[in-house]
């Protein structure tokens, strides 16, 4: 018995006649390649000057403000980028250092927001005398968190 594609199952797919086909590149990443401050990392998309591929030219220029907020979600970034790094670079010194100086910051960094905001999720540990994940200022409410 012949088979016959069946479009209804969406078992196999095919591209219009006029669709191109696609060349990937993935630079390759030398050892010990310059970096970004987490900051500037952060708003260009990649920690490495060598991965960062403007979309059409245009460079992101903007600036994060200075938040508690902020500062972990920057620290997470770096953190992010350079495991990835170190997923294929693992003999780096500096990288690791750099990575585990990363993680010290972002670990202090999220005490001291919890300690004066809360926990960022219901998985972080509490003082112990009350389940705190449900308290306000919701993560939205933009007035009362102007401070954090």
């Amino acid at each position: 018995m012949e088979r016959r594609n069946n479009p209804r199952t969406g078992t196999e797919g095919r591209l219009p006649a006029s669709a191109p086909l696609a060349n990937p590149y993935v630079p390759f990443q030398l050892e010990n390649p310059p970096k970004y401050e987490a900051r500037k990392g952060i708003i260009r998309g990649t920690l490495f000057p060598g991965l960062e591929l403007p979309f059409m030219g245009m460079v992101n220029k903007a600036e994060l403000p200075v938040t508690p907020k902020t500062e972990l979600q920057v620290l997470a970034f770096a953190i992010q980028e350079l495991a990835l790094y170190l997923d294929t670079h693992q003999d780096d010194r500096e990288a690791l250092e750099l990575y585990q100086q990363y993680q010290q910051m972002h670990h202090k960094c999220l005490e001291e927001y919890t300690d004066r905001c809360g926990p960022m999720n219901h998985k972080m540990p509490t003082d112990g005398s009350k389940y705190r994940w449900l308290d306000d200022p919701w993560p939205w409410e933009y007035a009362a968190n102007k401070e954090a």
